[in-house]
């Protein structure tokens, strides 16, 4: 694997996480359960969304600019998306932070950030759609990580709404399991790959990102074994390991 392609991979997890926490977050406001001091803890958790989303544009130029690589026209559209989503979600925060417009009109704006969004997750499952162990990752990245980085933001924010602390984890234990399933027939290929060529790095490197992946759902979903309210460093361990198993599945592709 070329030196360039390392940050890029990282720059596709920040990518995902953030965009994925912030439709997320963005259904949590809408269902109306979070008061107003909620609501404006959990927006001033969300610069961590937007560091994510500058660090990964960041990442992406400057990897691409000293390697000198061509990009193919889908994952340019991608990095595009990326920007325009990130341009309409710091819109939202500074609407929201300033109560610019009416509460109905700040709403209907933030559906369409999470339109936005949502037309990012579809343009990538598309994109991917060759390879289902790729796509099924990236459905993890986005959807599992980026609702476990939502939840977290949510406990920064000291909300009280134990429904989201019970519904949540559940969310990204189906989607786990969704993907696993779904990229499980591809990692038989791999196997049989590493013992015909005896390229085993990618089968590694899928195995580990599956039980990382596996491993962070069951950290998040200890609070709830344990009938305790989720704390935020158990939280901050289980991304980190959703990071870790994101990128090694970049890794092994």
């Amino acid at each position: 694997m070329a030196w360039y392609e390392w940050p890029l991979i990282l720059s596709s997890v920040f990518y995902q996480l953030a965009i994925g926490a912030f439709i997320v977050l963005g259904g949590c406001i809408l269902t109306g359960k979070l008061c107003f001091g909620q609501m404006d803890r959990l927006h001033r958790t969300m610069p961590a969304l937007w560091l994510l989303l500058f660090s990964g544009l960041f990442l992406r130029e400057i990897t691409l600019i000293f390697s000198q690589l061509s990009v193919s026209p889908m994952l340019g559209q991608e990095a595009l998306m990326v920007v325009g989503f990130f341009a309409l979600a710091l819109l939202y925060w500074f609407a929201e932070k300033g109560l610019v417009g009416s509460d109905r009109l700040r709403k209907a704006y933030l559906v369409l950030v999470i339109a936005a969004g949502t037309a990012y997750l579809l343009h990538g499952l598309f994109v991917r759609s060759e390879q289902w162990l790729v796509a099924s990752h990236f459905l993890a990245t986005t959807l599992c990580g980026g609702t476990l980085l939502a939840h977290a933001s949510l406990v920064k924010a000291e909300h009280k709404v134990d429904e989201f602390n019970r519904a949540l984890p559940y969310v990204g234990a189906v989607i786990m399991v969704i993907c696993f399933l779904t990229g499980l027939p591809q990692l038989t290929d791999l196997a049989s790959l590493a013992e015909t060529r005896g390229e085993a790095a990618p089968f590694i490197a899928q195995v580990t990102s599956l039980g990382l992946l596996i491993a962070a759902v069951g950290v998040w979903f200890m609070p709830l074994l344990t009938k305790s309210k989720p704390a935020l460093n158990v939280m901050t361990f289980a991304l980190v390991l959703m990071i870790v198993s994101s990128y090694c599945a970049g890794v092994g592709y």
